[in-house]
């Protein structure tokens, strides 16, 4: 008698159904399959008559252009196809793969997301080239022509001049409120219209040659501003409605920022934040002063050279946070340091504030006054945030809109506050106070996730109002931009990683906080155009900080991109002048504290997460002899105490350093662990780190982790002894469960016994909850 199917033990089968072939929705499953095959074989048509088929981008090299574009997936997410495809052949080319390394894998796959055929068959991308060339100019000159149109008031009537085309509007727009649909619109929305559009044009335009989006949203700036078509005639015409992105800005970070966890930093954020700003000052304005002894002008007026100078020690809270957020890097000890100092900056633009209108005799009060305004305000936010606000949102929580407003409402609250004339304090810095206030309720994240998308338009608004500030480009003002925007980053090397150095922070904390922040300040300009109202310098100093601006924000979206890349280059490169033997102050913490307890330790994990405490904490109940062959890498100091006692010696250090690597462990080494994935690392790759574990301890057997099974293959080419793939671990848990369940139901099927499969589910749980869960929460807390 035949060995009955695994379908066939489960509750509700019919005993005389001993076949798949004999249920009833196996013809409707078949045909259902049938036609999936098809659509899977004429979407594959498709995409090779478009040539659209190529090599997937691996993750290591997709990391270098700063990550996915879609915050929402992880970066080098497969297909839903690929997925279905990989799973079924992934086992047998790995296998093929390890028995000869020397034959590649050529895997393709589509870099087209998954989208309803249909669709497709109907778009551009179903047509030929020379036929997709066309739609594509065709759509092009669509939206040229209606920019075009705007700037040179094609069809107007009343007048070609562009003061009768707003009045034009004006009136347009009061009829249309009494026809609503009928045409027209005020003169404001024609011209955010504009903006956008050419923003969106030019962004699309970035995109495709992989060039930041920041560039594409100034260059939009400057096709409808004044040096452009002139469909925007001044900045100040959208930069009240713009400066609502920097609100919506800074109350996100204040929900996002961990005042606990930026405390936790202690001195190395408080001495940073308090000295950076006026050592970079101090040291730029010194600078400038000795060129102007030199001949080189920043313009007329006694306080040129300061102007120039003292701007440059405030970074960009908008760039800054946009770009890091983009990487998820918000929440790493490099992240919370830079918006630390932001935070700092912030303090100390209200006080350059305060004193700028009387610069020969400021005036100390007005001074303290601003301070005691900022405690004020802080205490009245934390007072509603503790004993109003709770009942407010247990009130509202039954309606998701209503939350929202009511943050809203919260949020400009505190701005209106804070604006009140003897108070007299910024809304950004209000939208900061209000965010920290609500950054502990557990509705912060959800108010994130909605806001960023109108905090979104409103940034693109304010990239555009910045570029429509630069002027007509001359020689002289883009060579001393160029040269302020050197000694501006030159500078924070000095006011940034050297104190944070000298505090022990770490050459890697201090090095990529600092490339994080080599950028000035919007704020900058906002300063140099008051000092134009007050008479202290004219327009040719405004006009090298607007271009020292632009150079700056568009080198930002290459450095922060690549803030762990360049902080890599620059270590090799002191390792090459200084000696490989030589150590970097700061990255040796905690490495000899365990002494030569490192000898019989010949297990390394490079890099503590989910997996490695997960992986102690099976030995400590399974195997704790194992433990002390346990030696432990990373920059984390929180997790090591937990190790320690444990019985797991740890170092603090980059696991991305050779020479770190070297004086981590002293012993000899025979297994080298790397349990994070490339969508996790951030500076450096499996890839890269099964070649540094090569080259420190050649006899060593490494073992690395992967996403996908492309990147398993590339691993194992490259020398890997095993590669870890999350997705094929816990497909071959689920096998393994299911299949002993099978077998037992077989077995009790045979005689008249029923066996749930709830039963094996509950003994695991039971099994997982008593040994693994506690131990592994406190390792990752």
């Amino acid at each position: 008698m035949s060995e009955p199917k695994f379908d066939d033990v489960l509750p509700g089968q019919n005993e005389h159904e001993n076949s798949l072939d004999a249920n009833p929705w196996v013809a409707e499953e078949k045909e259902l399959e049938g036609q999936i095959a098809e659509l899977q074989k004429n979407l594959t048509e498709l995409r090779k008559r478009r040539g659209a088929v190529a090599e997937a981008t691996s993750e290591w090299e997709r990391g270098k252009s700063g990550g996915s574009d879609h915050p929402s997936l992880a970066p080098g997410l497969e297909s839903v196809e690929d997925v279905l495809h990989n799973a079924s052949e992934s086992e047998a080319s790995i296998q093929t793969s390890l028995k000869s390394h020397g034959n590649h894998s050529t895997n393709k796959v589509s870099v087209w997301p998954s989208t309803n055929v249909s669709v497709l068959r109907g778009s551009a991308l179903a047509k030929r080239p020379f036929l997709q060339a066309i739609i594509y100019l065709a759509a092009l000159g669509g939206v040229v022509f209606v920019l075009v149109a705007r700037a040179t008031h094609l069809g107007d009537e009343t007048s070609g001049s562009a003061s009768a085309s707003a009045s034009g509007a004006q009136d347009e727009a009061a009829e249309a409120h009494a026809r609503r649909l009928g045409g027209g619109a005020s003169q404001l929305m024609i011209q955010i219209a504009s903006c956008i559009a050419s923003a969106g044009l030019l962004a699309f335009a970035m995109n495709i040659f992989k060039l930041p989006l920041i560039l594409g949203y100034l260059l939009g700036g400057v096709l409808v501003g004044p040096i452009g078509l002139d469909i925007v005639h001044s900045q100040a015409d959208i930069a009240e409605l713009s400066s609502l992105g920097l609100v919506f800005l800074l109350f996100m970070i204040g929900l996002e920022l961990d005042v606990s966890e930026l405390l936790k930093m202690g001195k190395v954020v408080l001495t940073t934040g308090l000295l950076q700003f006026p050592l970079c000052a101090s040291l730029m304005y010194g600078i400038f002063v000795g060129f102007e002894a030199l001949g080189v002008s920043w313009g007329s007026g006694m306080y040129a050279a300061l102007y120039v100078g003292m701007p440059c020690g405030i970074s960009s809270t908008m760039i800054v946070v946009k770009l890091l957020s983009e990487q998820a890097d918000m929440d790493t000890a490099p992240g919370r340091l830079t918006i630390g100092i932001l935070i700092f900056q912030d303090i100390w633009a209200i006080v350059v504030l305060a004193i700028q209108p009387d610069l020969a005799d400021p005036q100390v009060l007005g001074i303290l006054k601003t301070f005691l305004m900022i405690a004020g305000l802080t205490l009245v936010a934390l007072a509603y945030a503790k004993f109003v606000m709770p009942a407010v949102f247990v009130f509202a929580s039954k309606s998701i809109e209503l939350m929202l407003i009511i943050a809203l409402a919260w949020c400009f609250f505190m701005c209106s506050l804070a604006t009140l004339p003897f108070v007299g304090l910024s809304m950004e810095l209000a939208a900061l106070i209000s965010g920290v206030a609500l950054a502990t309720f557990p509705y912060s994240a959800e108010f994130n996730g909605k806001i960023k998308y109108i905090r979104d338009f409103f940034i693109t608004l304010f990239f555009v109002g910045l570029g429509m500030q630069i002027p007509t480009p001359s020689l002289g003002a883009i060579m001393k931009a160029v040269l302020v925007a050197i000694f501006a980053m030159a500078a924070r090397w000095i006011g940034i990683f050297s104190v944070v150095w000298m505090l022990g922070g770490g050459s890697r904390l201090a090095a990529v906080s600092t490339i994080n922040l080599s950028q000035i300040s919007e704020f900058a300009l906002v300063i140099c155009s008051l000092g134009m109202s007050y008479g202290h310098i004219d327009e040719e100093t405004l006009t090298i900080l607007i271009w020292t601006f632009s150079i700056l924000a568009v080198a930002s979206s290459y450095l922060i991109g690549s803030n762990y890349a360049i902080y890599g280059m620059l270590s090799n490169i002191r390792r090459r002048i200084v000696g490989t033997k030589a150590q970097v102050i700061g990255d040796r913490l905690g490495m000899d504290d365990e002494g030569d307890d490192h000898v019989d330790r010949n297990i390394v994990i490079l890099g503590f997460h989910k997996i490695a405490a997960m992986l102690i904490a099976h030995f400590e109940h399974h195997n704790p002899h194992l433990l002390a062959k346990l030696h432990v890498i990373d920059f984390h100091e929180s997790i090591m105490p937990e190790l320690r006692k444990r019985g797991v010696t740890c170092a603090y250090g980059d696991i991305s350093s050779p020479d770190v690597l070297e004086h981590a462990h002293h012993g000899e080494v025979r297994l080298v662990i790397s349990s994070i994935s490339d969508s996790q690392l951030r500076g450096v790759t499996n890839l890269r780190l099964l070649q540094i574990s090569k080259q420190v301890w050649p006899q060593a057997d490494v073992i690395v982790s992967a996403d996908t099974p492309k990147q398993a293959h590339l691993l194992y080419d490259h020398g890997a002894d095993y590669v870890l793939r999350t997705a094929k671990l816990c497909a071959e848990r689920l096998h393994e469960l299911i299949a002993d369940h099978s077998v037992h139901a077989t077995h009790h099927h045979h005689i008249g016994e029923e066996v749930r499969l709830n039963n094996a589910f509950i003994a695991h749980k039971e099994k997982e909850r008593e040994q693994d869960y506690h131990t592994a929460t406190n390792l990752l807390v």
